[in-house]
């Protein structure tokens, strides 16, 4: 009985070690992809058109200052209200990787047009649309740690730049935030 705690101890001391070599082995395993992510996301950031003009701007949340996504404006739109972290928005968008693979689009269902709650997305795609109004049309580049970081999805590498070219179609619920 005395040893229980001694063995209990040395169980999770092992699950701790596997879990950090598994994080670590992710880390190595997409050194090259994270690398190539960077710099992609450095190379558009550092972009200037034929004007000397920054292709992209930076758009940072109001919470982090600090960080930010990358936006070019293809078509503003003539609506009044900004989304905000709480809304429902109606939207087309089409995401790939910066290598140019696709993994998902609205253009692929029926009714291309999709609803959903700003907050349901990565974040990096929450502030795009709450710094949008109807109407826009825009492309975005988000960097991983504002998209899914080291996650693993099924069509997306951890420490993938997402790239979306997106539309904000309505805002269904635009919704208050009540003050307690």
């Amino acid at each position: 009985m005395k040893k229980l705690p001694a063995i209990i101890t040395l169980i999770i001391l092992l699950v701790a070690a596997v879990s950090c070599n598994n994080e670590e082995s992710t880390w190595e395993k997409y050194k090259d992809w994270r690398h190539t992510n960077n710099d992609f996301f450095t190379q558009k950031d550092n972009s200037v058109n034929a004007n000397g003009e920054r292709e992209y701007m930076r758009v940072s949340p109001v919470w982090d200052a600090g960080s930010y996504i990358l936006m070019k404006k293809y078509k503003s739109g003539n609506g009044t209200k900004y989304p905000l972290f709480t809304s429902t928005v109606d939207v087309t968008y089409k995401g790939y990787l910066c290598n140019g693979t696709v993994f998902d689009s609205t253009y692929t269902y029926t009714d291309s047009i999709v609803t959903f709650k700003c907050s349901s997305t990565v974040t990096g795609f929450a502030i795009a649309l709450t710094n949008m109004v109807v109407g826009d049309s825009c492309e975005i580049i988000i960097p991983s740690y504002l998209g899914y970081g080291e996650q693993e999805l099924s069509a997306i590498n951890p420490y993938s730049t997402l790239i979306f070219g997106l539309k904000l179609r309505g805002i269904p619920g635009y919704e208050i935030q009540v003050k307690p």
